[in-house]
């Protein structure tokens, strides 16, 4: 019989990429969605693991509830931790923001500890490179140099008086921070791994439609509607999300993902590279798409350089074959413009 995983976050952007890629390497998935009526797209989605018994759900209608995942977490072999509290306004930062991020991954930890101790093998979390970076704008500049050591210097009490931007990124931090407190002090049986993603990009499996593209694909089509630059020294990393998917389920049993952060990330992103990418497939379409990669030239005029140490995810995913940047955009470029069609 195949590892059977709980997968929380499976009807997200990121979530619904990882449930694809736990499908292509024959994993048995629980996941936990809100409401019944989350299942629908998923199942329409996925007719074969259905079919051959290959995915389940379980109801958790709000994860930060205590005891949410206690009956989530019996009987599996792991947890991907995609899922984290959504909030369409943020009216106050502490309770729209860091205590539903910090208890909803505390929630996880605990049931296990107490539900499934003995039968979970690993925990992944999907956190940010938020709570890495620790400049108040999201731009690659100066000499430093980010890695895993590095942790944001936000605060809980500055997240309380600045705008939701920092509050999120801050929420992220508490909430990796809980993580790694919890696993000194209860000592758990099972290891965690945390995965720090940039901005992702990349194409949505997600039940998505033209006004409700997640917030990192909305900066592509936002540039592919206007090809103006607001930015442009703007300089940070990305990954794709079928990447970030693969990493996450190539972290399951792998020991060198036990009980580390990654940044999951091949390198770096422009304003205007992912113009004068929207810009050559707009004049040239599929000829384009199919053509050479260009994307090191069109990073090469952004000056795309420096600012990340990248090293760790290439040495604990050796097989990870990152997709070429001009991919990803070209890629995401093309489904948004379908769905802007039906609109």
């Amino acid at each position: 019989m195949s590892p059977k995983v709980l997968l929380t976050g499976s009807t997200g952007f990121i979530g619904a990429a990882v449930l694809r890629e736990l499908f292509d390497k024959d994993y048995t998935v629980r996941a936990a969605i809100r409401s019944e009526s989350k299942s629908e797209y998923i199942k329409a989605k996925h007719p074969e693991a259905v079919a051959n018994g290959q995915l389940s759900f379980i109801i958790v209608p709000d994860i930060t509830a205590p005891g949410a995942f206690d009956e989530a977490v019996k009987g599996v072999d792991y947890v991907l931790h995609v899922a984290s509290p959504f909030v369409m306004n943020v009216e106050d930062n502490e309770k729209d923001l860091l205590i539903p991020a910090r208890e909803g991954t505390l929630g996880v930890l605990r049931s296990i500890q107490t539900n499934a101790k003995d039968t979970v093998k690993q925990v992944v979390i999907t956190a940010s490179f938020a709570s890495v970076f620790d400049e108040p704008v999201y731009n690659l500049t100066g000499d430093k140099v980010y890695d895993e050591s590095v942790w944001c210097k936000n605060t809980w009490e500055e997240a309380l008086v600045n705008p939701p931007g920092y509050a999120y990124a801050t929420s992220k931090l508490v909430a990796e921070k809980a993580a790694w407190d919890f696993a000194e002090s209860e000592k758990p049986n099972f290891t965690i791994t945390v995965l720090n993603p940039p901005f992702v990009f990349g194409p949505m499996y997600q039940d998505v439609t033209a006004s409700t593209i997640n917030t990192s694909n909305k900066i592509i089509q936002d540039l592919n509607k206007s090809l103006e630059n607001p930015d442009p020294t703007h300089n940070f990393i990305e990954v794709d999300v079928r990447d970030l998917a693969y990493a996450h389920v190539a972290a399951l049993g792998n020991p060198k993902a036990q009980n580390q952060r990654i940044i999951v990330s091949p390198g770096h992103f422009s304003y205007g590279s992912i113009i004068e990418i929207c810009k050559k497939f707009k004049a040239e379409g599929e000829t384009y798409a199919k053509g050479p990669d260009d994307s090191a030239e069109l990073l090469k005029k952004e000056n795309a350089i420096g600012g990340a140490n990248l090293s760790k995810v290439k040495d604990v995913f050796p097989d990870l074959k990152f997709h070429c940047y001009k991919d990803t955009i070209v890629d995401t470029v093309r489904q948004i413009t379908e769905l802007e069609a039906a609109a």
